[in-house]
Formats: C-alpha cells, sequence, structure tokens
C-alpha cells in the first residue's frame, strides 16, 4: 500500500496488482494509519483512494490469508474481518472528503472500501459484483446494508446470485456517484492533485464524468421484485421457475413484464442459484433482510462480524475458495459445483444462522483498537488443509 503527500492531497493507492489489489491485513494497517495521522493534519484536505495496475481496484479480500492461518488452527478470520469493517467504518465517517476510483474487478471487500466515501467514482471499464455465495461465503464490509438501499428487491437479486454490475448499474443502484472514462482518469488524477484549483474533489470528478448509459439490471425490476419478495430462498426458486414457464407471480406474468427476457432471464436466475452455496444463500437472505432503514452501517457490521466469524468455522467457504483457487489456475473446470455441505436447501440449519447472527462475540467491530488481539485457537474445517 502506498502512502504520499501530493499538494493538498493524501492520495492512498492499494499496491498489490498481481493479486488485483486483494487486501490483507498489512495492508489494512497502513491504510487506518494513513487515515489517522492525515485526519489532524491541516495541510491534507482531501484524500484519494485508488489501486495500481490495470485489471482492477481490487479483487476483494485476501482469503486465501484467513485460509491459511485458519489451517494452522489460528482465529485469524476474527481479526482479519475485525479490522477490515473498522476501516470501512473509518472511511465512511472520515472528516474529509475521500474521493474514490474503481477501476476493472472491484469484487466483495473492494466495492466496501471504496463504496461508503464520499464521492465514488466508476470508470467505463470496471466490473463490479458481490460474488460471496459463489464461495460459500456472505456479503460483508457494510454490503448487506448497501444492498437493503436498493430498490425493491433488486439488492436481494445482487446477493444471492452474486451478479456482476456495469457502471450504469452501479450509479443508477447506489453503488458510485458517476463514471469517468478511463481515458480520463490521469486528467482527473491531475485536478486533484492541483493545489491551486478550489474547487472540491466532488466537483473535480464531475467536470471529466460522462453518462453511463441505462442500467440493465434495473430495466429487470419488475420480476425481480416478484420473485426475490418471497421469504425464503426455496420460495424465491419456486416463484422463479413458475415466473419463467408462464405463471403470473405477484401479479406479473412474463409477458406483461418491461424486461423483454424475463422468462429466460428468471429461468437463468434459478439455474444461478442451484449451483451456489445453499448455507450461503439462506445466510445472504437473513443477512440483508436484517438491513432494515432504522439501522446504521456501524449495526451492520457488527452482525456482519458475527456471521463472517461463524462462516470460518463452516465447510463451505473453505470448499469454495478452494475451488475458485482451482478455477483460476484451470484446475478445475468453470462449470463444475463445488461439493457444499449441506447441499440442500432443505438441509441447511436456519436455527445455527440466526444464532450466529445474534450471539454477541468477545470482542465487537469497535470495542478494540487496530491490531491482533490474542484469541483462543479454533479447529478449522478438515477441508482447509486439503
Amino acid at each position: 500500500m502506498n502512502a504520499v503527500v501530493a499538494g493538498n492531497l493524501g492520495h492512498l493507492s492499494l499496491n498489490r496488482p498481481d493479486s488485483i489489489n486483494a487486501i490483507d491485513l498489512e495492508m489494512m494497517r497502513g491504510l487506518t494509519e494513513a487515515l489517522d495521522a492525515w485526519a489532524d493534519d491541516e495541510a491534507v484536505t482531501a484524500i484519494l483512494l485508488d489501486g495500481t495496475g490495470d485489471y482492477g481496484f481490487c479483487a476483494g479480500g485476501d482469503f486465501r490469508e484467513i485460509l491459511a492461518r485458519a489451517a494452522e488452527g489460528m482465529t485469524i478470520g476474527s481479526v482479519f474481518f475485525r479490522n477490515e469493517y473498522r476501516l470501512i467504518a473509518k472511511l465512511a465517517e472520515y472528516p474529509k472528503p475521500i474521493i474514490s476510483i474503481m477501476h476493472g474487478m472491484t469484487m466483495g471487500s473492494g466495492i466496501s472500501l471504496a463504496g461508503h466515501v464520499s464521492t465514488r467514482v466508476v470508470t467505463d471499464r470496471v466490473k463490479l459484483g458481490q460474488p460471496e455465495t459463489g464461495y460459500g461465503f456472505v456479503p460483508d464490509g457494510g454490503a448487506s446494508w448497501r444492498l437493503a438501499r436498493t430498490p425493491g428487491e433488486i439488492g436481494t437479486y445482487l446477493a444471492l446470485n452474486s451478479v456482476d454490475l456495469s457502471p450504469a448499474d452501479a450509479i443508477e443502484l447506489g453503488f458510485a456517484d458517476v463514471m469517468v472514462p478511463a481515458e480520463r482518469v490521469g486528467d482527473l488524477t491531475a485536478a486533484l492533485l492541483d493545489a491551486d484549483d478550489a474547487a472540491s474533489p466532488d466537483e473535480k470528478a464531475r467536470r471529466f464524468a460522462t453518462e453511463a448509459g441505462p442500467s440493465a439490471v434495473l430495466a429487470r425490476r419488475d420480476w425481480i421484485d416478484a420473485c426475490y419478495s418471497a421469504d425464503t430462498v426455496e420460495a424465491i426458486l419456486e416463484r422463479l421457475w413458475a415466473f419463467s414457464n408462464g405463471d403470473v407471480v405477484e401479479g406479473l406474468a412474463a409477458a406483461d413484464s418491461n424486461d423483454p427476457d424475463a422468462a429466460s432471464n428468471a429461468a437463468s436466475a434459478a439455474d444461478a442459484l442451484l449451483r451456489l452455496s445453499p448455507t450461503a444463500l439462506v445466510a445472504t437472505l437473513r443477512s440483508v433482510r436484517a438491513a432494515s432503514d432504522s439501522e446504521t452501517l456501524r449495526d451492520a457490521l457488527e452482525r456482519e462480524l458475527r456471521l463472517a466469524r461463524w462462516f470460518t468455522t463452516q465447510p463451505d467457504l473453505f470448499t469454495g475458495v478452494q475451488a475458485l483457487v482451482a478455477q483460476n489456475t484451470e484446475t478445475l473446470h468453470q462449470d463444475e459445483v463445488p461439493e457444499w455441505k449441506p447441499a440442500e436447501l432443505a438441509d441447511v440449519d436456519v436455527a445455527d444462522i440466526v444464532a450466529a447472527m445474534q450471539t454477541q462475540l468477545r470482542h465487537s467491530v469497535f470495542s478494540r483498537g487496530l491490531g491482533i488481539p490474542e484469541e483462543e485457537p479454533a479447529a478449522a474445517p478438515e477441508s482447509a488443509s486439503a
């Protein structure tokens, strides 16, 4: 992680391009220390947060680090997530303007780092997503809070189906504020560094912004609302199948949808759900629904920490990440489905998930300062060492 002051701008760059800037504990420490130092530094009036390399801003959290430590019997999951969530809250609550630039792959924790600051820029080459249910986890880092505030049931759809977002989707759904073409990012950075230009970072970003166009995801809202408003994942699947077969669901038929491909899109959504971790799907639906209008970002982070800690003791997270690594190294075919445990939605223990969401941890997100506190050892699932 690089942290420099240029003019009146504090510039933070995620700098692990070989891993698409996946965030680890060392990066969290560096970001936190720089933000703390600049908060009271009168010479620094604004912050720029970006990532190095052409492939993306941030591919998410470094789960390889979590799994390696977990395989050693360490409760690194709790430590990792607690520190990450504190950093996200710090970015969201920072007393000075922060402008983030999301380019290329921006997934999971990458969205959380960049998505709660005062001005959020995406380029025309960005690819955003919450892919967690695809590797046996839940959207976290304030994601449940953000997803619950999208129009209708779109957040539920995005969270469950691990849907990728275009620049237009990101802006229309509240994940970003403006789109700046990739070839103009250098000009934007130069403008931000120009101490003689009294405009705010937000004003400077909007100088270089262009229209992103319509959101493809938002155009599907009518059938998404109809199908994803069900109370359980099983019921959502039943509605998707019925809708794709021509039945009327919640007063809507595919023929009457604003989406001309409503039936096929609903069928594809159902097929996608069948490939994802049943445990992660059930927990994700519970988590997003729990992020009510009255809840604060800090409340969501506390609940997400409890869920994240629980998932580090479950087999699906280890199975999913190992499958992801295997796919990236081409040792597992993209179409192969990991061996989720349990493999069926009906066999997921909902009571365990509810207890995980409600049980207070010994250390909450905000109970202690940044660092690695001593914690009790926790045995990882057998698949962690496979």
